[in-house]
């Protein structure tokens, strides 16, 4: 029976005829189906009118019908572009190196990438298909390792269960920025049509285009694991013999984590059975984030039980890492923030380095880090490295960290606030396995010499000052509210006006990212700061950010995510003591509650 959608709406109408006429999956095409026949015109609306976009992670958002969300249709017409894109722009060494394509433990994952799959060998295009799932820095690793033209990593990471997501790698192993994303969006417009034979996944695995690429990119891996530590490390962590609790979050980390573990010659940690395996429904928490205090308690009873004082949780995609150490002192558990640890580890690599021998300056060796992050690594870096700041995203961190190699620089370790790191540029990308192996190693060193890593911590805020964050973020349904806030910001005072005080906080300067407005005006045209491919040298396009620097040396930003429904605000202050951060925390949500009124715009406090 041939389904007609009649809703008033010629654009709404013609969207629904072209899904309809697409979509071979029963399950999403009965959805659209349901729609039409209850008239839920909106919803039709949300889901058909418009096409994601490549944010800060790729393509991500809810499993279901429509071009907004995540599904078959999508994602061979996501496919279809990129490789038509791939075929037009990358040289034929490359294309005969085909693309890799990985995926996670999600609902969906292996057959999205089995269906990415087989648009490429439709097009003679070879493909190294992992026949299990693997962490996300894998298929990054592997681009690079095989020489492909790109790579594909189907996840949603650390989103609520009914979500997926679509990240692409580019040939040198970085998630695409400009001017790859754009062009491959407007590839996929060309390629709307789904050829019959793409649907057909059944024997896909034992075409002869398709390699089983697991366990040569995992041994390969795990040899680049091992000589990222130097003999002594490796010597000391044999010696130390530290125990460690390590959670998988229901996703795929553990077994890479054992065997990057027996590499680096720590022993094997203790695992928290409950999370151990892939399940795409996280039964055990409310979301898979191990930023989330909730989702480091069983990790935390575990090692309370058995008198293990660090613990490590990687996201589902294990490209994220969380760390708590227990605290004699306090008896409690310590839980670092992404700021604190990025701080300490790159401290750490930048001790190892310099130990090394090789040559150091401001002008040689860089750490990287997104705009939101802490600056104490300015200070930890001066005279030794320079301090980069990006977008936030990885896909622009993993982009400058392969344009300082190409100019012979030296890029060192690159973090997030949001508990990313990437330990080592031969994975330009966020890397939770690695990041895993270099915390537990920093850990067997401290803990040999009667130290912590938060002994250290405290040691690094002695020497270059106390910088404390506070960082959170309010969840919304209603994407009006983000208009409202933002206007209200750019008129503040009145029309044109942004804020010159707020609350009893006053305001020395304001970037506004999205508007191309700094006040005072620095001269810097749009006032977009930073050296070429940060993200900060061009017009933002990413939502919205504005950042603002307050008397008494705060720095706040906010910003809307990327990936999910939030206003996430971002707040520094460097002092001389540990002892107003109580008093900081409430100076923040005072000045939070003013500058965006967050009860008012429907937003709910996190």
């Amino acid at each position: 029976m041939v389904i007609i959608c009649d809703s008033g709406d010629a654009r709404l109408d013609a969207a629904v005829h072209g899904w309809l006429k697409r979509d071979k999956n029963p399950v999403t095409y009965k959805e659209v189906e349901d729609d039409i026949k209850n008239s839920r015109w909106d919803t039709l609306r949300k889901t058909m009118l418009q096409r994601q976009k490549f944010g800060t992670a790729g393509l991500r958002g809810r499993m279901g019908a429509g071009y907004m969300c995540m599904n078959d249709v999508v994602v061979l017409q996501t496919a279809q572009g990129l490789c038509s894109y791939v075929q037009k722009v990358c040289n034929q060494k490359q294309i005969q190196n085909g693309v890799v394509v990985g995926f996670d433990g999600r609902h969906n994952s292996r057959r999205f990438a089995e269906l990415t799959a087989k648009v490429f060998v439709s097009a003679s295009i070879p493909v190294h298909l992992f026949s299990e799932v693997c962490p996300t820095p894998l298929v990054s690793f592997a681009t690079i390792m095989y020489g492909a033209a790109a790579g594909v990593m189907v996840t949603a990471s650390h989103n609520p269960k009914n979500d997926n997501g679509y990240k692409v790698y580019w040939s040198n192993g970085s998630q695409v920025t400009t001017p790859h994303d754009d062009n491959i969006l407007e590839e996929i417009w060309t390629c709307l049509d789904i050829p019959d034979e793409h649907w057909e996944i059944d024997g896909i695995r034992s075409h002869e285009l398709v390699k089983d690429c697991l366990e040569e990119v995992t041994t390969k891996y795990m040899e680049y694991i091992r000589s990222s530590l130097s003999e002594e490390l490796l010597e000391q962590n044999r010696r130390a013999e530290i125990r460690t609790v390590y959670s998988a979050m229901h996703g795929v980390g553990y077994d890479f984590i054992v065997k990057a573990f027996e590499a680096a010659n720590l022993k094997a940690p203790l695992s928290v059975i409950e999370q151990q395996d892939p399940n795409p429904d996280f039964p055990t928490v409310k979301f898979p984030n191990p930023e989330e205090k909730e989702c480091l308690d069983l990790s935390r009873s575990l090692a309370d039980r058995n008198g293990v004082r660090l613990v490590l949780v990687n996201d589902p995609d294990a490209d994220r890492l969380a760390v708590a150490e227990y605290d004699d002192e306090s008896k409690s558990w310590k839980v670092f923030t992404g700021n604190e640890m990025g701080s300490l580890l790159g401290w750490w690599l930048l001790q190892q380095y310099c130990a090394s021998g090789a040559a150091v300056g401001e002008d040689e060796v860089f750490l990287i880090a997104s705009y939101v992050s802490s600056k104490m690594l300015r200070s930890i870096a001066k005279g030794k490295a320079q301090l980069v700041e990006t977008l936030t995203g990885f896909k622009w961190m993993g982009n400058v960290t392969l344009l300082l190699l190409q100019q012979g620089k030296m890029p060192l370790f690159a973090f997030e606030e949001a508990i990313g790191y990437m330990c080592n540029h031969k994975v330009p990308d966020k890397d939770g396995v690695s990041a895993a192996v270099h915390v537990a190693t920093l850990a067997s060193s401290l803990y040999s010499k009667g130290s912590s890593l938060l002994n250290q911590l405290q040691a690094l805020y002695a020497e270059y000052g106390y910088h404390i964050s506070y960082n959170s973020y309010f969840a919304f349904e209603d994407a009006s509210a983000i208009q409202k806030i933002f206007s209200r910001i750019r008129n503040y005072h009145g029309p044109g006006q942004y804020p010159r005080k707020v609350g009893s906080v006053e305001i020395l300067s304001i970037k506004d990212f999205a508007a191309g407005v700094t006040i005072p005006d620095d001269g810097n045209g749009s006032g977009h700061l930073g050296m070429v491919g940060t993200g900060l040298d061009g017009d933002y396009a990413c939502g919205e950010m504005v950042a603002l620097r307050c008397a008494g040396g705060l720095r706040a930003v906010v910003r809307t995510s990327g990936t999910e429904l939030k206003v996430k605000y971002y707040t520094e202050l460097r002092s001389e003591q540990e002892a107003i951060k109580i008093e900081f925390e409430k100076m923040v949500k005072d000045f939070i509650e003013e500058l965006i009124q967050p009860t008012i715009n429907g937003l709910k406090w996190i």
